[in-house]
């Protein structure tokens, strides 16, 4: 599943060894790692620093980083994550990965069908969201995996 979601993140994200500035306007590197937000490892920063750029190996770092964060977000988020499917699994680190465990948590209505396993309730409400007319087939593709698991 890991090599599955790093593939579905860098297809959403892209992958720069160069800071950017995402669609928030946030300091971004590598595979959608912001950051204002989370800042560098020291070895990474010292050697962006230096050479202006990042390599590749130290842009799967920070993926798996990252991974590792929005799946121990989730962890919090959904208590039965663990119990869900891989491709629900994924849509979800995908979805935290995205907006970040405190935007996530504040889609109330769709956390709570998510916890109740309401799949369909789930995918209705992120469609409704403004975060799925604003990030186009990224949204798509997550309800799609909500919703058929």
């Amino acid at each position: 599943m890991i090599e599955e979601l790093k593939e579905m993140l860098t297809r959403h994200e892209g992958k720069f060894d160069t800071i950017y500035r995402c669609p928030a306007g946030k300091n971004t590197i590598g595979v959608g790692h912001n950051i204002d937000a989370n800042g560098l490892p020291e070895d990474i920063e010292s050697y962006l620093n230096e050479n202006g750029f990042i390599t590749v190996e130290m842009i799967s770092t920070l993926l798996e980083m990252d991974i590792s964060i929005s799946a121990d977000d989730c962890r919090l988020l959904y208590p039965e994550f663990e119990s869900f499917s891989d491709k629900r699994q994924m849509a979800l680190i995908d979805f935290v990965f995205n907006v970040g465990r405190t935007t996530a948590k504040s889609f109330k209505n769709t956390n709570k069908a998510i916890n109740e396993e309401r799949w369909d309730d789930a995918a209705n409400n992120f469609e409704k969201s403004l975060w799925y007319k604003q990030v186009g087939h990224r949204s798509k593709e997550i309800v799609e995996m909500i919703r058929n698991g």
